[in-house]
């Protein structure tokens, strides 16, 4: 039985400096020379309020000058105000108004970091890396997280209008959404598969996450389950506590279940499981990819040191750094990265090695090889590494366009409110041509990547292909080109369907249902994870690494 920790037990400062335990581990860091330079910076700081040639305003001057520190520490270090903390608080929590993306700072962008599932940015295909270009008719280039932040945010059922830079395919996609209401629900789904494995997704790690999963486990565990899958995709992570807590369900006590390291010894701290969990002896299955990211690596970082699971899909994020909340007197706080963690096998899950402009040179720790505890060989570098890799196919352009424009969603609910809609509903070709037609009347016209391209060229030259009467040509590339297109489109029925049932079994029957008769049966990770654990020779043979 899991118990929720206090803030002591887990070493978190309460009072003045308030940590937020997305990670812990407190260092404040002082330097023989910080002293005079802060005195050169308080001269300069006067000689400028003073001798500006207008008057300035000293909360914007300051507030000015710490934004340009925290900027060139690293991307997830910055300064809070008291609003950016109300919203890092409530998010904390698991709710907040708006259009359910987090994101950071990439160059001069702000881009999507995650998609909360069930929210506005989910429902029109919002993607992780899509750069934020504009927020209504403000441009968003050159703004800071927080200035962005901020623009999404506003009252339940307001509308803000966002024009993003998707860079896989190049092209600009503009999208209105509906502020809403998002609560971020950190098991969304749980079942069990056709071979008797149970299944649970988890979205990320707020309050009372581990404790809501050792429900269901036990629940699972008395229906007499062979194995269990624990989904981890698209999770970004969260609290480090509800990650310790997690990963004890499946190790046994004293077990090392990651380490923290920074500058001196408050912020090197090692968590280990207090008391064995309840499935600390049944086979598992781990699932991530390229976003499973932070506390979510944390547990799969233990899973597989320890051989008491084998992890399925794509290398991780690899964001292993440790994030500390402290809270000023004003209401405002620093959100300061203050150490990093470390796997029991010792491998470092922060891949990005390059943190700051303004960090003096440090010793590498990025060695290749370590062991897990039985001695199988696992790879560092960052991140955490599969034992079993799957490629992720890429979704094509129309596919992308019908679901980002919003057609799906639209065509469902107009239609699918006409059918009887079970689990042993089929989308017919019918409904496959009733949906062309559908996006045909909305006027759509597809445009794979080489029509794109070329209707591109042909507006940013226009002017010379009028004078030397080449317009003619154009037409007649166009024509090749749209039946290409138009072909390509055809290419993909099968495809189509799927999108299709998916969408009608999720407003018919619900998210649970969507994942239990399209996730498992369609995802190629899933569907590995459930054969792997169908089978009990592979499954022990991978983890003995034969």
């Amino acid at each position: 039985m899991i118990n929720k920790p206090s803030l002591n037990k887990l070493g978190i400062l309460t009072g003045p400096i308030f940590l937020l335990c997305l990670a812990v581990g407190f260092a404040w860091a002082s330097d023989d020379d910080l002293y005079s330079f802060i005195r050169l910076f308080d001269k300069i700081a006067i000689t400028v309020s003073d001798r500006y040639v207008l008057p300035l305003d000293p909360e914007k001057m300051i507030n000015s000058s710490i934004k340009g520190m925290m900027k060139d520490l690293d991307k997830y270090s910055r300064y809070l105000s008291d609003q950016d903390y109300y919203y890092l608080m409530k998010e904390t929590q698991g709710e907040y108004i708006g259009i359910g993306i987090e994101l950071e700072e990439h160059s001069d962008t702000v881009w999507v970091s995650s998609v909360i599932e069930g929210s506005p940015a989910a429902a029109s295909n919002v993607r992780v890396g899509d750069r934020i270009i504009k927020v209504d008719s403000l441009d968003a280039v050159g703004l800071s997280a927080s200035e962005c932040r901020d623009l999404l945010r506003g009252d339940k059922d307001s509308r803000v209008f966002i024009n993003f830079w998707r860079p896989l395919f190049s092209k600009h996609i503009e999208i209105e959404f509906t502020r809403e209401n998002i609560h971020i629900e950190p098991v969304p789904c749980w079942c069990i598969d056709s071979y008797n494995n149970g299944y649970i997704k988890i979205t990320r790690f707020s309050e009372g996450t581990a404790l809501e999963v050792e429900s269901l486990i036990s629940l699972l565990m008395d229906k007499g389950i062979s194995g269990l899958i624990i989904d981890l995709q698209n999770n970004p992570g969260g609290l480090l506590y509800e990650a310790v807590e997690l990963a004890s369900i499946f190790l046994n006590e004293d077990d090392k279940i990651v380490e923290t390291r920074g500058r001196g010894s408050a912020a090197l701290r090692t968590y280990k499981v207090r008391e064995g969990g309840i499935y600390n002896k049944g086979p598992l299955v781990i699932v991530i990819d390229d976003q499973t990211a932070s506390a979510a690596e944390i547990v799969a970082g233990a899973i597989q040191d320890h051989d008491r699971g084998l992890i399925v899909g794509s290398t991780s994020y690899g964001k292993g750094l440790v994030q500390q909340i402290m809270q000023f007197d004003d209401n405002s706080a620093l959100k300061l990265t203050t150490a990093k963690y470390y796997t029991p096998s010792n491998r470092c899950i922060q891949k990005d090695t390059s943190l700051s402009n303004l960090a003096k040179p440090e010793n590498s720790d990025r060695n290749i090889l370590f062991y897990t505890k039985s001695g199988r060989p696992v790879f560092g570098g960052g991140g955490i590494i599969p034992d079993i890799y799957i490629d992720r196919l890429e979704t094509p352009p129309f596919l992308d366009d019908i679901n980002t424009l919003g057609y799906v969603t639209d065509f469902v609910a107009e239609y699918g409110p006409k059918l009887d809609i079970d689990e042993n509903f089929v989308v017919s070709d019918d409904i496959v041509s009733l949906f062309i037609g559908y996006i045909e009347k909305k006027k759509y016209v597809y445009r794979n990547p080489e029509f794109s391209a070329f209707d591109q060229f042909v507006d940013q030259n226009k002017d010379w292909l009028n004078k030397d009467n080449l317009s003619g040509y154009v037409d007649d590339i166009k024509k090749i080109l749209e039946k290409k297109s138009d072909k390509e489109m055809l290419t993909l029925h099968s495809q189509i369907k799927d999108i299709l049932y998916e969408s009608f079994i999720t407003q018919g029957l619900g998210k649970r249902k969507a994942y239990e008769l399209v996730w498992l049966k369609t995802h190629p990770e899933l569907i590995k994870a459930g054969m792997v654990l169908g089978n009990p020779q592979t499954y022990d043979n991978l983890l003995a690494n034969y």
